[in-house]
């Protein structure tokens, strides 16, 4: 959701949506395809104001490196935690989010502290870095993601 764009000129929100500032950065980097909400489904909401693909225009805070290890949880409490996780995004996903690869949406971190909450009540995720920008950041891999971390 966070990388899409749309390019509906109509549209009454368009200058407080990540979809549409997306779209631009695509028009100015000469992209050859611009996308755009089908109009059937705006119409279905009840109109631009109720767009189902509005998704504001702000800064979030994204979140870098989940840490592994905590001293807080028993051993059965964190192999729940464990199972949880990988269960909600997959193992592979699960590594990359550890090793800071992927970063981390404020929802993805909501779901992320609603596990710790119902399996550890006390205990909170922690995260090795955050960012803030508009619109998800992309995935990055070795070096760079270390220097993220680092930096």
């Amino acid at each position: 959701m966070e990388h899409a764009s749309c390019y509906t000129p109509r549209c009454t929100r368009r200058e407080q949506c990540t979809l549409w500032h997306n779209a631009l950065s695509e028009v100015e980097h000469s992209n050859s395809l611009l996308t755009i909400t089908n109009p059937q489904l705006i119409d279905k909401a009840g109109g631009y104001d109720h767009c189902p693909n509005y998704y504001e225009y702000k800064l979030r805070r994204y979140a870098r490196g989940l840490v592994w290890s905590y001293d807080d949880l028993t051993l059965a409490q964190w192999r729940q935690v464990q199972a949880q996780l990988n269960r909600q995004f997959g193992y592979s996903e699960m590594k990359r989010i550890r090793h800071g690869y992927v970063a981390l949406s404020p929802e993805e971190q909501g779901v992320i502290a609603e596990i710790f909450t119902r399996i550890a009540p006390g205990s909170a995720p922690q995260y090795i870095t955050y960012e803030e920008h508009y619109a998800k950041p992309p995935r990055v891999e070795g070096r760079a993601a270390h220097k993220l971390l680092k930096g």
